[in-house]
This record gives structure tokens, C-alpha cells and sequence, in this order.
């Protein structure tokens, strides 16, 4: 009888989920709205999820039943707590499936490197790092929210143009490309009236985060302050990448440390700037970009534990 796993990447906006059979051959793929649990209703979550893996039954022609294993990659899965809640959720739809809920770095690295092993670093509106070794042992490093930590992320990349557009105008510093960048994207007069948007948007890390792009063009035509934040953000990206290598890869060089979100994906001098500053702290170790997205990390990851699995029972009953 044919066997079929469903892969899931729960982002806190849209969920893209996959049906692949046992060689790993994707055979259709759905998207829903946010499966996030943290921040939406539990009757929304169950709702998306129940389209989404209905459909995705129905358009590969595939029974529940015939689903041996469910791998889901959410935001903040990481608690005792939160994977049992994934678990009892995905036991309504697919009762005969095993549950692997993983929080969303992990399939990312998976999908980044084609296999379980290795570091991924995600620089999107937050930060984190997170490995996984030849023994299945999971390491992180950052992802302490934008309060306590974030170094490298979007949000830290748009707070300090912020700051470096403060300090310039008291005279603190010297002139940045960044004031002007700022003033026009804003639509305002004087730097005293950035003090009130942030005010209004309560610190908000989304419409912070939002404003990295300033700073990145503001790199891209020349800009000192702007090139000395990017470059000082990657060396905290770097950190946290030695941080995982230290205490998973300690005797072995044979991984990768591959990145995820949109700063280090979308901008080529700071994925460059990281390359170079984790050469420094971890020298050998290639740097890449991703070789297939999340939704196929889940895949990947769905058949590896489904076959860890089924060799542990083999083993305890032979």
C-alpha cells in the first residue's frame, strides 16, 4: 500500500503545505491563511488546517489514512506544551499519522542544506540561529525577541538607521545619507517628528523592521554608517552561528550554515558581510544560500523521522 507524508511551514501570515510520496516526490502543494497559535484564535488555526490538509488529499487523491507521517515547522513550537497541542490538532486530520512538530528554523534548514544536519541563520524582521548534528541534537542561539536580543535581524538593522539619523542631527556623529532617506520615506520636516511615529507605533518591530531597506540602499550608494551597521549586524549573526557550532559541531567540520529571511536572502553585500564573518570564527564552513524552501525541508525532515521511527520499533521488536 502507498504511504504519503504531508510537510507544513506555518508562517505567521500564510501556511504552505505539500504532499510527497515515500521518494520524496512532491505531488501537490496548498496555501492557507496563519496557523500560528500564539497569535490567532484556536478555532482559526484548526479551521486552515483542516483546508489545508484536506485539500491537499484531495488533490494528490490520497486517503488520511494513507498518511504515515506529518512534519509541521510553526513559529515558537519549541515547548512541551505547543507540540502537544500540534499533535492532538493533527490527530483529528490525519489519525494515522505521526506527528513531528518542529519549530519553523529547523525546516528551514533542512531545506536549506538537504538534509537534517547543519546551522541555519534567519535575519528576517527577527533573529535566531539553529543547528541540528549527525546525532539528531538540536542547538540555538539567539531568538530572544526583539526586547532582550535580535541582533542581526531586520528590526535591529531599522532601529539603529533610526538612531544613526538621531545622533547625526544632534551633531553626535557625522552626516548620514540615512537622514535623507528617513525624512523622505516618512514625508517629514524635521527628525524631531520620528521621536512621535515611534510613539504611535508603539515600538512596533514589524514597522521598524520594515525600515532596514533604508538602510541597505543607503549602503548601497556609499554610506559609511549605514555600510558600519550592516557590517556590525553580520558579525552578530556570525556570533550566533559560532555559538551553535560550539556546541554541536565541536569534532566535526562536515556541515553548512545556510540563511534564511529576507535581509540576508534579498541583499547580497550583507550576505557577503556574514560570509566573511563567520570565515573568521568558523573557517572551512561554507556559507550558502538555501537549495530548496521550508515547505520541502518539512518533507525531507516528515521521511527521516518517519524512518528513524519505524527503526526503533523494528529494532525493539527484533
Amino acid at each position: 500500500m502507498a504511504r504519503y507524508v504531508i510537510g507544513i511551514d506555518g508562517g505567521g501570515t500564510k501556511t504552505l503545505g505539500a504532499i510527497a510520496d515515500e521518494e520524496g516526490k512532491i505531488i501537490a502543494q496548498y496555501e492557507v491563511g496563519s496557523t500560528n497559535h500564539h497569535s490567532n484564535p484556536l478555532e482559526v488555526v484548526k479551521a486552515n488546517l483542516g483546508e489545508l490538509i484536506t485539500t491537499l488529499l484531495a488533490k494528490a487523491g490520497v486517503q488520511a489514512t494513507d498518511v504515515a507521517c506529518v512534519c509541521s515547522g510553526m513559529a515558537g513550537v519549541d515547548r512541551p506544551d505547543d507540540k502537544a497541542l500540534v499533535k492532538s490538532m493533527m490527530a483529528e486530520f490525519l489519525p494515522n499519522a505521526l506527528a513531528i512538530p518542529v519549530n519553523d528554523g529547523l525546516i528551514a534548514l533542512v531545506g536549506g542544506t538537504m538534509r537534517a544536519v547543519g546551522i541555519i541563520v534567519i535575519s528576517g524582521t527577527g533573529s535566531i540561529a539553529v543547528g541540528v548534528n549527525k546525532q539528531g541534537i538540536q542547538g540555538r542561539a539567539g531568538g530572544w525577541g526583539h526586547i532582550l536580543g535580535d541582533e542581526g535581524s531586520g528590526y535591529m538593522i531599522g532601529l539603529r538607521g533610526l538612531r544613526a539619523v538621531c545622533r547625526a542631527y544632534d551633531g553626535r556623529t557625522g552626516p548620514t545619507l540615512l537622514q535623507d532617506l528617513v525624512m523622505k520615506h516618512f514625508g517629514f520636516d524635521r527628525p524631531e517628528q520620528i521621536l512621535g511615529w515611534t510613539k504611535q507605533v508603539q515600538g512596533s518591530k514589524t514597522e521598524i523592521g520594515a525600515l532596514s531597506r533604508l538602510v541597505h540602499e543607503a549602503h548601497s550608494r556609499g554610506d559609511a554608517t549605514a555600510t558600519q551597521i550592516l557590517r556590525e549586524e553580520a558579525e552578530e549573526l556570525a556570533l550566533a552561528a559560532a555559538a551553535v557550532a560550539r556546541k554541536l559541531f565541536a569534532d566535526d567540520n562536515d556541515y553548512e550554515v545556510v540563511v534564511g529571511g529576507g535581509n540576508l536572502r534579498k541583499s547580497r553585500p550583507f550576505f557577503e558581510m556574514f560570509q566573511q564573518a563567520v570565515a573568521k570564527r568558523l573557517p572551512g564552513i561554507p556559507v550558502i544560500m538555501p537549495r530548496r524552501e521550508p515547505v520541502e525541508g518539512a518533507v525531507i525532515y516528515a521521511l527521516d523521522q518517519l524512518r528513524r521511527h519505524e527503526a526503533t520499533i523494528a529494532g525493539a521488536t527484533s
